[in-house]
């Protein structure tokens, strides 16, 4: 195995999906699918808080460059466009809005998904497990150099949303349980590509 523990494996898609993993961020990024060019007290008035609230939802999205400010006369409006300087925010945002928009996920459920994503040691891990069709947690532990006892913790907050499960003593990468769970491991898998390309070169 290639993998290993590395605190900032894949930063990109672990910060993005924590600052997500947020009841008012996310219902923030809902509005601005549903009523793109919003200015910020449209979107404070659809989620029924402040206005200083509602700019700092937004100001937080834009930073993952999951949403572009235009100008638009005296108003700043906002509109779902991924930052072509921020990594994967491309990939990330058409996820979301398929998982929110097309499919109508609840808020809920894409938050449930998002949290199996919000920690780099849970990418290790799933990178390893994607790199092996069963792994011992003894031979887990090794090449990720994670301790027993936090590795434990990561794998079954991973069963818990479906992305990995264990016979016994071995473990493996569940089959994704929705569509915007298979987008953000395809994402794991082509980082993990890009870095053996790398080592190559």
């Amino acid at each position: 195995m290639k993998c290993g523990n590395t605190a900032s494996y894949h930063p990109t898609l672990w910060r993005t999906c924590r600052m997500l993993a947020n009841v008012n961020r996310l219902a923030c990024l809902k509005v601005v699918f549903e009523h793109p060019s919003s200015s910020v007290s449209e979107v404070a008035g659809s989620l029924r808080v402040p206005v200083n609230q509602a700019s700092m939802f937004l100001r937080a999205l834009q930073a993952r460059g999951l949403i572009r400010a235009q100008r638009n006369s005296r108003w700043v409006r906002y509109v779902p466009f991924p930052d072509p300087l921020v990594p994967d925010s491309k990939p990330i945002l058409s996820a979301l809005r398929r998982a929110l928009v097309a499919e109508k996920r609840s808020e809920a459920d894409v938050r449930h998904t998002l949290t199996g994503f919000t920690h780099p040691r849970r990418l290790v891990i799933l990178m390893c497990l994607q790199e092996k069709r069963t792994v011992s947690v003894e031979e887990l532990a090794r090449v990720t150099q994670i301790s027993l006892p936090a590795l434990s913790r990561h794998l079954n907050k991973l069963a818990a949303r479906g992305l990995a499960r264990h016979r016994e003593t071995e473990w493996q990468v569940a089959p994704p349980p929705n569509s915007f769970a298979g987008a953000l491991l395809r994402l794991i898998q082509y980082d993990e590509r890009e870095m053996l390309m790398k080592e190559r070169t």
